[in-house]
């Protein structure tokens, strides 16, 4: 069988299993109690895991531990989890972070282990290649520009769409690194589909003679991704493209999701699918992926990983469990009074407010509120409605009615984080699949601790030319 009839055959075994479990994953979690999710789990799975101690529930979605007198179904769901991800594992130890005292300032313990072992990648590749110069395309504040320079020499362009992140690197720049201005450039650049002769003309300015360079992107959110994918394609100069996308949820759609926010409203993302192969896949079954791949599918694809569950202890289940439940019953209400909560802050409410319902609700009057939108003139008219005693003892009643659900919850995400990876590995070997129809060198490597930094897999390809057919274009 060959490489292309694989992956066609690994995306339509995955769809047909996705579609299958949707239920699972088909809505964001503040809507659990609204869609009735807690009851499509099938009673004998509950009966089965209800029993386990958290140690075992932990071993359960971290390393897919089964028993043999558990339900077929349960085992066959969990076996196909782990048969459907295609994502690596690290194929080396990851070395312990040696990083310059210059790199560790106002730097985070996570950022230090990403750039370390994005900075030893890129190392690897442009030392195969031959490329001295770099674009890292959403460069943020310049920590893997500088670093990728510090330690190897390499000529770097940092391209970023935030003035605020560009300008804070130009002074950490002058502060901490002043012997690479010269070597080192930052600009303020939207990065679009279109860029690519921009970026060449930036490179000859800068850099002179940039015939062989390489693109790279850490952490590139939603579209821009698949943006930098095309750039690479587009520049005949990009011989290297190392990447590692995130928040594959805030990729756009197609259509413009309706502002009575329903959730059985089908959706199409612009960039997903993206590989010919995927799509004759999705053609072939003749499924309606607006159905099965929608907002909440992408949502999980980028949450944290089973490894999280290791470390778990009794105490961070119930804390977890208890503050996914008093959410969904605040999004209950609301629906069952036709009204629409609106969190007034950037962060809702506060784990740490997680000691019982009554105090969670009193720090959600401060972090939310309640509106009732009327349509008028062909717009949303929204009202604001205050915290009153009714209010609040009418939704202290709906979660005493609810709260033996609690460990119910945390199964449901149970069965969520075991699914995380499944679909990640669908959403990220469209990808691979996408570059490798160009006949280019393309794999997925595993270069992060993912319990540490969860969106650790790097697309790495090189313009050299597949040895396998491939599909044409």
């Amino acid at each position: 069988m060959s490489y292309d009839e694989i992956e066609f055959q690994y995306f339509k075994e995955a769809i047909l299993f996705l579609k299958e479990v949707k239920w699972i994953y088909d809505v964001p979690v503040t809507k659990i109690m609204v869609k009735n999710c807690l009851e499509l789990m099938p009673i004998e799975w509950i009966e089965t895991l209800i029993q386990l101690k958290y140690n075992e529930l932990n071993n359960f979605v971290s390393k897919g531990k089964v028993k043999l007198s558990w339900p077929t179904s349960l085992i066959n769901f969990v076996c196909k989890c782990k048969y459907l991800n295609k994502l690596p594992n690290p194929t080396i130890a990851l070395s312990s972070i040696q990083l310059p005292k210059a790199f560790m300032k106002k730097i985070s313990i996570k950022k230090q282990h990403e750039i370390f072992h994005l900075a030893q990648l890129v190392h690897k590749q442009c030392s195969l290649q031959n490329i001295s110069i770099i674009v890292d395309l959403g460069a943020g504040l310049g920590h893997i520009c500088q670093l990728l320079n510090y330690l190897f020499g390499y000529k770097v362009l940092g391209l970023e769409s935030k003035l605020q992140n560009v300008e804070t690197a130009k002074v950490r720049q002058k502060t901490l690194f002043p012997d690479s201005l010269s070597s080192v450039k930052f600009m303020c650049k939207e990065i679009t589909i279109n860029s690519a002769k921009k970026i060449e003309l930036i490179l000859q300015q800068e850099f002179k003679n940039t015939k062989n360079i390489g693109l790279m992107g850490l952490h590139a959110c939603g579209d821009l991704s698949v943006v930098i994918s095309k750039i690479y394609l587009e520049m005949n100069v990009a011989q290297l493209l190392i990447l590692i996308p995130c928040c594959y949820h805030k990729l756009t759609l197609r259509n413009i999701k309706d502002k009575t926010n329903n959730s059985n409203k089908k959706e199409y993302f612009n960039n997903f699918p993206l590989s010919l192969t995927l799509k004759n896949a999705i053609n072939n079954l003749n499924v309606d992926i607006g159905e099965i791949f929608k907002r909440p599918f992408m949502r999980l694809a980028c949450q944290e990983t089973s490894d999280r569950w290791l470390a778990m202890i009794e105490e961070t289940h119930n804390k977890h469990s208890f503050y996914l439940l008093a959410r969904a019953i605040l999004e209950l209400y609301g629906t069952q009074n036709g009204l629409f909560l609106r969190k007034l802050v950037r962060k809702g409410t506060m784990k740490s407010q997680c000691l019982d319902f009554e105090n969670y609700l009193k720090n959600c009057t401060q972090r939310y509120v309640y509106e009732k939108k009327f349509y008028c003139n062909e717009t949303f008219i929204s009202h604001a409605m205050p915290w009153n005693d009714e209010i609040k003892i009418d939704i202290i009643s709906l979660w005493k009615n609810h709260a033996e659900k609690q460990k119910i919850v945390e199964l449901y995400t149970a069965l969520q984080s075991l699914l995380q990876q499944v679909i990640e590995s669908l959403v990220l070997f469209d990808r691979l699949s996408f570059l490798k129809e160009y006949n280019y060198e393309t794999n997925i490597l595993s270069i992060m601790d993912k319990s540490l930094s969860p969106r650790c897999f790097a697309i790495v390809s090189t313009k050299k030319i597949h040895t396998h057919k491939c599909l044409k274009i």
